[in-house]
Parts: structure tokens; sequence; C-alpha cells
């Protein structure tokens, strides 16, 4: 039998093992009376025969995992499969198997659930689901055992947690269980997320930034955009003249996609010798925004404020006007580029400061661009019920590219 403390770990099996991730999620029930009433609740909804009500749903149960024991004080057994899809008609009945139970739930009024974890529906021995007569030392005339075995599915149970963990009724203990077992599903189950649609996360911010990530680790499958994923937070496109994508929800509830043209010396040299000006700077629902900067061998050190217009600022820079400079032609230029409104005064003593504190001789000045496109969550909802969402932000990516002469493929 292996402890279900967060002081007596399950250490013999690796994170991703369904026994390791089995006693994790019965380390969640066994801390948190809410949790487990919500559980039994799942369970009791799917009951043929519904028992009488539970008058105590915050009285303590038994929380057991990798055990061979069921409790003598059963009067009722249940036998619950968690698995990634439903299973229907699930018949069992009392075996001769030598059973070693995933999990064991002994309720005080006298209900007994025992637990069979499986990743994979397909995997599943129906046997394994029955109850091994060694196993209970009473009297079983006197259990009701209920069939069919309840098979629940891991996206409902980790809804439920997730909605707990973010509503203000939980505390601050039971939240920092609740992320921490949702972060291991994440890490080692992605395929049973609770994030697996922006309508699930409701409006709650960091909930739709994590489902934003794993659409972000979709698109860079080989089938999609067959892109680098890098640390959940962009896709990377290598040697490219925007090497990033990223995609977010914005506290407003928009969802974003955003990209950096011309980021490097390297690129912006590349990108104003291919783009079309009229179709980048008219892109339908794409907001084009500069984002000069200045940096030192790959170290970018200041963003510069721009406040004149977006046409101007392109139409300055596609004559040539960055790369490396020195301090006797910077900083002449810096005066013009205040005046002009590409940086502010405040910018350009930052410029200065970069001179006069270090030993730098030189600066890179790199006329970038910030180009971005949203949808209001209504939105991104409707297409992704649609199944269309990944197809809308593919499609729009590729209308980008082409203006400056790049495609997702190549």
């Amino acid at each position: 039998m292996a402890n279900v403390t967060l002081f007596r770990p399950l250490s013999s099996n690796a994170p991703q093992r369904e026994n390791r991730f089995t006693w994790a999620f019965l380390v969640v029930l066994n801390y948190d009376p809410f949790l487990r009433s919500f559980f039994r609740g799942l369970i009791e909804a799917r009951l043929s025969s519904r028992a009488p009500e539970y008058c105590n749903p915050w009285e303590f149960a038994e929380v057991l995992s990798q055990t061979k024991s069921i409790a003598p004080s059963t009067s009722r057994l249940v036998s619950v499969l968690l698995t990634d899809k439903a299973i229907e008609n699930l018949q069992i009945k009392w075996s001769d198997r030598d059973a070693v139970y995933d999990g064991v739930i002994g309720y005080q009024d006298g209900l007994t659930l025992i637990i069979e974890n499986k990743l994979s529906h397909e995997n599943l021995w129906e046997e394994q689901l029955c109850p091994s007569r060694s196993s209970y030392g009473g009297d079983r005339e006197d259990v009701e055992l209920c069939s069919p075995a309840i098979c629940l599915e891991w996206s409902e149970i980790l809804e439920g947690i997730l909605n707990y963990a973010d509503s203000g009724m939980a505390p601050y203990s039971s939240r920092s269980i609740c992320y921490d077992f949702l972060s291991l599903v994440e890490e080692h189950h992605p395929t049973l997320s609770p994030y697996r649609t922006f309508k699930i996360c409701g409006n709650r911010l960091p909930s739709l930034n994590r489902r934003s990530a794993q659409l972000l680790n979709t698109l860079a499958k080989p089938e999609k955009l067959n892109l680098e994923s890098r640390n959940d937070e962009y896709l990377f496109r290598p040697n490219k003249i925007a090497e990033r994508v990223a995609i977010w929800v914005e506290p407003d509830l928009e969802l974003k996609v955003g990209l950096w043209p011309a980021d490097t010396v390297s690129q912006a040299n590349r990108f104003f010798s291919s783009v079309d000006k009229r179709t980048f700077l008219n892109l339908n629902n794409w907001k084009v925004e500069p984002n000069l900067h200045f940096s030192y061998m790959s170290r970018h050190l200041i963003w510069a404020e721009t406040t004149t217009s977006i046409a101007d600022y392109f139409d300055y820079f596609s004559d040539g006007n960055f790369g490396q400079m020195d301090r006797a032609k910077l900083i002449p230029l810096a005066g013009e580029w205040k005046a002009m409104g590409l940086i502010t005064c405040e910018d350009q003593e930052k410029i200065k400061d970069q001179f006069n504190s270090t030993r730098r001789e030189t600066l890179n000045v790199i006329p970038g661009f910030s180009v971005s496109k949203a949808w209001k969550l209504d939105d991104v909802i409707d297409l992704e019920e649609r199944c269309e969402l990944e197809t809308c932000i593919i499609d729009s990516l590729a209308t980008l590219l082409t203006s400056w002469g790049e495609t997702l493929d190549s």
C-alpha cells in the first residue's frame, strides 16, 4: 500500500506513469474535502440506484493508493474507471483475481470506491474493474455491488479541479495543491489537460494563456506548421525575417498573434529589400507598429518610443538609415530623430549613456516592426467550436508573410 501523503511520496514510479499520476490525484482528494465531495458527486449522479442523501460531505474519508484491501465497513461498493474517453455498460461482479487497486476511497456512510486509472481507454482489461473476493474480509451478502461500473473522463474531473482552484472558495493551500497537480498533467499527460478549449477556461486569464500555449504547441506539430515551440512562449522560425510567432491572451480578453520582423540588422536588410510596402502597411486586421531598438552585438539594449506615423517610419528607414553606427554618427542623428518623433528625449539620453558609461564605440540601429492580429474571445470560441481556429490563424499568418516574400513552409 502506498501512502497518500505529500510527506511520503510514491517515488518508485516516474511522474509519467499511471500509478504515479493516480497517486497524485488521490493526494489532492486526501487533502481537500470539497474535492472529495465533488468527486463523489460525479459518481452519485451516474448511479442507477441513488443512495439516500449524503448528509455530511465534509466528513473524513479514508483515501488509499495501491492497496489490496476493501474496508469491512463497506455497505455499498462502486467500481470507478478514470480514463480519457467514456466507456459505457461495463458490467462487474466479484472476481477471483488477486487485485491491487489503483485507489480506494472509503466514506463514513459505508460507500467505498475502488478506482482504476487508464490514461487510454484502449488499454482497459475489464476484469480490472471487478472487486476481488479475497480483498473484502466481511460478508459479501451485506454489500451492495453497484453495476455497471462508473466511467469518468479525466477532462471532466480536471475541469472541476480547475474551476475550484480558480474560485474564491478555495483556500490558498488547496489552490496551490490543485495548480501543482494541473501542472503535472500539463507536463506529463497533456492529452488530458483541462485547458483543451477556450470556452472551458472562461474569463480566467491564467487559464486562457495556458490554453494559448497549448494552441501554440498544436500549431508547431508537423501536420500543422512544423515549427519548433520554445518554452510554450513562441514558435521559432530559424533564419527568417520574423523568427518568432507568439500567441497570447490580453487582459481585455483578446487572443493575439504577434510577429516581430526585422528584429536584427540582417533581418532588416532582407526585409526592406523584399517587402511590398503597400501590402504590408495595409494588411487586413493586422496592426503594424514601429519597433525601433538599439543593440550591441546580439544584445538588445534600448527600445525606443516612436510617435511618428508608421508610413513615415517605414519610408525613413527603407532608405538604409540603420545598421552599425559609431558615436560620432549616432549621437547627432539621435537629435534629429528626436525632432522627427522616431525617439524620445529619454531615448536620446539612453543612447548617450550607452557610449558614456561603457567602452562601446558602436551601436546597432534596428528599425524593426511589431505586427499583431487580435480576435475577440467570443469569436475565438466560435471558431474553435467550428474547428476552424487553427486554420484561421495559419491563413492569417500566410497572408502576412507573403507581404515580404516568405511562406509558412519556406
